[in-house]
Parts: structure tokens; C-alpha cells; sequence
């Protein structure tokens, strides 16, 4: 029972640094894992619950008021000093107002540090303040108000029967847990099979090395080896891909 209340105090204090957490990773291609475990989600918060708990007591401190840190050490430890139900009722009011102005600003905080470092792009280079994984900038490259970026992928696949080419726009793409692509979500797309290829047609390359005026060219520069896929939107498994070619096309934001 001790050392459950221990746990429990512990959780308490570290939840104004796991708000910060996710209020600055907020984003469905951050750098955090979502499937953390608790103990993991604690031990990751804790550096900005310490600081932030650190701000608070000297404020109070600066105000006049007392903590009795020996109460509290008390409640760590399961310690029979601490289980005085008169004490805990005077000291819950005060703590639960204290909880609440701490987890308000640690969510201004994060949220102020995050559009600073947004704005500033400046976790392209600190990586202590990253907030997005590694293939956002390469799958989701940012425009420049001027000019909309489109993602052409051509991604090899390889099965038990043969090798396949997928051509098409990336619409989305998903992480796994532990932050590496899961699905590439695609539009437009074409497939060539290569066992299809005829042993002596010569190469023809249509590879979109040029930048194209429009979407209509892109498209439509695939050679006959490709055949369109109807459909909105297709989903390859990012587990049987081989490798895969970016290609970035720059059109003029309406």
C-alpha cells in the first residue's frame, strides 16, 4: 500500500510535465511515441514537471507560504506520520489549487514555446526542441504561401512472385510506434509489373526529372509499361517496400 500511494504522489507531480509534453508534441507526426507506456510517459516529463515545480515553490516561497516537505516526504515513503486524515484534509484544498495554476502553466508555456519554435524553425536546429518525427520534412515539406508542394513517390515493392513499381501522389502517411513510416497513403496511382517487361524494350525514361507545368503532365508522362488504379485513395504497407523515390512539384497556391 506504501509504495502504491508513493507511486501515486510521484504520478501527481510528474503530470504537469506530461501536459507540457504533449501540448508542445501536438501533432499527428510528432517525434512522441502515442503508445509510450506510463512509466516511460512519467520518466519523459519529468525534467519540465521539476522545473516548473521549482518556479512554483520559490514563488510561494517569495509569497509567505510554507511547505511542509517533511509531510510530503512522509507520503512517499508510506511513512504512519503521513496517514493523519485531519492533516491530509487541510493540506488537499491548497494542493489541489496548486496542481491546477501548475498544470495551467505549463499548458501556456508549451504552447508559447511551441509557435515560438515554430515560427523561428528552430527545431530544425536544436534537436532538443524537435517536435515532429524525421519523415514529416521529407513526406509533408512545408509551402512557402506562394507556392503548394505536391509529393510524387515512385516506391519498388517486392513480393513472393515478383517486384512491383507504384507511381502516385503521397495524400498521408502513417508512424508506427516507434516512429517509423507504417502506411503510405496514395492517389493517381500506377502500377508496372516488372516481369512484364519485355527482355529488349529499350528504357524510356519518364521518371519526372523535370519539373511539370501541371498535375495533368505529370500524369500523363507515365510511359505504357504503367496502368491506372481507380480508386481514391491507395494504402501500400511500408513493411514491403523496397525503396522509394521523392520527387517535389512546386504549383502556384490559388
Amino acid at each position: 500500500m506504501s509504495l502504491a500511494i508513493g507511486f501515486l504522489i510521484v504520478f501527481l507531480l510528474a503530470v504537469p510535465g506530461i501536459v507540457f509534453r504533449v501540448t508542445y508534441l501536438s501533432s499527428p507526426y510528432s517525434r512522441r511515441n502515442i503508445n509510450t507506456t506510463t512509466l516511460e510517459e512519467i520518466y519523459s516529463s519529468l525534467i519540465p514537471a521539476f522545473i516548473f515545480h521549482s518556479f512554483c515553490v520559490i514563488v510561494l516561497d517569495l509569497l509567505g507560504h510554507n511547505i511542509d516537505y517533511q509531510f510530503l516526504f512522509n507520503l512517499l515513503i508510506g511513512s504512519n506520520a503521513a496517514r493523519n486524515i485531519n492533516k491530509l484534509n487541510d493540506y488537499l484544498p491548497p494542493f489541489l489549487v496548486y496542481m491546477f495554476i501548475n498544470l495551467l502553466l505549463n499548458f501556456l508555456a508549451a504552447l508559447f514555446l511551441r509557435r515560438f519554435v515554430l515560427r523561428h524553425k528552430l527545431y530544425k536546429r536544436y534537436n532538443v526542441l524537435s517536435i515532429y518525427n524525421k519523415w514529416y520534412d521529407i513526406l509533408k515539406p512545408k509551402s512557402n504561401g506562394q507556392e503548394e508542394i505536391s509529393v510524387w513517390l515512385d516506391v519498388v515493392l517486392e513480393t513472393r512472385n515478383d517486384t512491383l513499381i507504384y507511381r502516385g501522389f503521397l495524400t498521408d502517411f502513417w508512424l508506427d510506434k516507434d516512429g517509423g513510416i507504417k502506411e503510405l497513403h496514395m492517389e493517381d496511382v500506377r502500377r508496372r509489373v516488372l516481369s512484364r517487361d519485355e527482355p529488349n524494350d529499350p528504357a524510356h525514361d519518364h521518371t519526372h526529372a523535370a519539373a511539370a507545368e501541371s498535375t495533368s503532365e505529370i500524369t500523363e508522362a507515365i510511359d505504357e509499361r504503367y496502368y491506372y488504379i481507380p480508386g481514391e485513395r491507395f494504402i501500400i504497407k511500408y513493411q514491403d517496400v523496397r525503396n522509394m523515390n521523392i520527387t517535389y512539384y512546386a504549383e502556384q497556391a490559388l
